[in-house]
């Protein structure tokens, strides 16, 4: 008995593609260096992804301490808890340089 598998075409994401028919709701947004994207605690309500620059995005405890939880690069999509209807921002997001991203609601 011979076994047959069926190939898979397995079809890349392509993110520019994607955010380019988008319809409503999308505009471009432009940080400056150390410039603050949101708030942890903010309502969370739009999906950024980051065209160009860096984002840092921290948490800060109950008793006032600071963490780093992440440094996002260009091609990265952050903000995306509102997806799963998460109504309010887990952490804070900085532009770590100018930064240019694409804002969906």
């Amino acid at each position: 008995m011979k076994l047959v598998v069926a190939s898979k075409k397995l079809i890349e994401f392509d993110p520019k593609t994607f955010l380019s028919t988008m319809d409503g709701g999308r505009k471009i947004a432009a940080f400056l260096k150390k410039q603050t994207i949101f708030v942890q605690g903010d309502s969370s309500n739009t999906v950024f992804y980051i065209q160009k620059g860096k984002v840092k995005l921290t948490v800060v405890s109950k008793i006032g301490k600071e963490a780093t939880i992440g440094v996002l690069n260009e091609g990265d999509f952050f903000g995306e808890g509102c997806l799963t209807r998460q109504r309010l921002r887990l952490c804070s997001a900085t532009a770590m340089t100018d930064c240019i991203c694409d804002a969906n609601r």
